[in-house]
């Protein structure tokens, strides 16, 4: 599959950086997207230092590069100009990108090459799944999510409801008490695409694309304009015509503020927000698993968000072996519990699983448990990742035509079918680069 880099990579050579200091301490840059303002941001920078006061050989070098996209735009340029990092956070809808190229070095090599014995079936099959190609782990998964419904529980008391929804049809009817009750927004959601679409497409076994979604090959298409994804579509816009559900944005910080400030009782969104909801929910939250149809009586894994660790190709044998040593550090069961209590993401492996349990963790906090829970499901061939070139840009068309459903524009199948004849020429064109 791979001649070479395809059009994003096409210009400029790669050259090594340099790998030393005059102490002799290897640098290892490591470009990422956790704003040094927020708790990830800090609980990383906090990893960092732990490891580099661990040993002397080398020094995790953070550098924030702002959003998922930045950082991957950033990544690209510098391989471009031979000046690439070592380590590139990297989230979903850009994997395809590093995987199809000849840019990175994958994983599993350099961490064998620098003497660690890695038990890849240990960690968690679907948050694996989207970082493996041709037999080799590609990326180190990091911080992995999936989404969960929160929801008010004062609200939930106020309104009557006295069994948390499992199904659709039970979160249609409980959003109807909630509006009876006098909340304004009943239901919303972050991140639509990811939750909306993507997830509901897992859960409920649909196909998003052909070829498993494009795992079984990049020449696939998207599909889903033609599942029981356009009824769920449907329904949504009816709950927007009744009151029952507002749209808040994009990404998450709108939902989150209709979710803190009581405007909106029931919220859609991802496990790892998780830590902005404890700390500004001034009321009595929880969080249960997505809904499903009430039909569906074996529901799928989840779909993940969140990223994964890239190593750039072109450096130093030193280089690696640090990232090598830091990856080690950063998934090591201790580490991972500690990443998932204080970021909201799910541990990667069976092993940071299992203690965080032994510890009590859950009796706690239950509902942290539920993501896990989720997405250790029973997976298929619908479920197991999603692998689609230039998903950055259908994801934006996605988007778009969902705000098109919203605002009443389109109908559900209308939209859904604009999404795929838009989307579609871009999936062909991935595929032809790498012919």
């Amino acid at each position: 599959m791979k001649n070479g880099f395809i059009g994003l990579f096409a210009a400029g050579a790669m050259v090594a950086l340099s790998s030393t200091t005059a102490l002799a301490t290897t640098q290892v840059h490591f470009w990422h997207a956790f704003s040094p303002d927020i708790k990830l941001g800090k609980v990383l920078a906090r990893y960092a230092q732990e490891f580099n006061a661990s040993q002397d050989d080398y020094e995790i070098v953070l550098t924030y590069k702002g959003t998922y996209d930045d950082t991957i735009n950033a990544t690209i340029a510098a391989v471009r100009a031979g000046k690439q990092p070592a380590i590139a956070q990297v989230h979903g809808p850009a994997v395809p990108t590093l995987i199809f190229s000849d840019a990175v070095v994958p994983v599993d090599t350099v961490m064998a090459d620098a003497g660690y014995t890695i038990d890849w079936e240990r960690f968690i099959e679907p948050v694996m799944a989207m970082y493996q190609f041709e037999g080799n782990q590609m990326a180190m998964p990091f911080n992995t999510s999936t989404p969960l419904m929160w929801y008010n529980a004062d609200a939930f008391e106020k309104a009557g409801i006295a069994e948390v929804p499992a199904s659709w049809d039970d979160l249609d009817a409980a959003a109807r008490k909630l509006k009876d009750a006098g909340y304004e927004c009943p239901v919303t959601s972050s991140w639509q695409e990811w939750i909306v679409l993507k997830n509901y497409t897992f859960i409920e076994d649909q196909p998003f694309a052909s070829k498993a979604n494009g795992m079984q090959g990049p020449d696939a298409e998207l599909t889903f304009n033609k599942t029981r994804f356009v009824d769920h579509l449907d329904r949504i816009q009816g709950w927007i015509k009744d009151g029952l559900y507002e749209y808040q944005g994009r990404q998450w910080t709108g939902a989150h503020q209709a979710f803190y400030n009581q405007r909106c009782a029931v919220l859609l969104e991802s496990s790892a927000g998780y830590g902005g909801i404890s700390q500004n929910a001034k009321f009595d939250f929880s969080a249960t698993l997505l809904p499903v149809e009430a039909d569906n009586d074996t529901p799928r894994n989840s779909f993940i968000g969140g990223a994964g660790l890239f190593l750039m190709k072109g450096l130093d044998k030193p280089v690696y072996d640090g990232a090598a040593a830091f990856f080690n550090f950063l998934a090591s069961p201790e580490m991972q519990f500690d990443w998932h209590r204080n970021s909201g993401y799910v541990p990667i492996t069976v092993d940071a699983y299992e203690l965080a349990k032994e510890k009590g963790y859950y009796d706690e906090f239950p509902h942290q448990e539920l993501a896990i829970k989720q997405l250790m499901r029973e997976p298929s061939d619908n479920t197991r990742g999603i692998r689609l070139g230039y998903m950055v840009q259908v994801d934006e068309i996605i988007n778009e035509e969902l705000e098109n459903v919203w605002s009443m524009k389109k109908s559900a199948q209308e939209a859904a079918d604009d999404m795929v004849r838009r989307g579609n020429p871009l999936l062909n064109r991935f595929a032809k680069t790498i012919e």
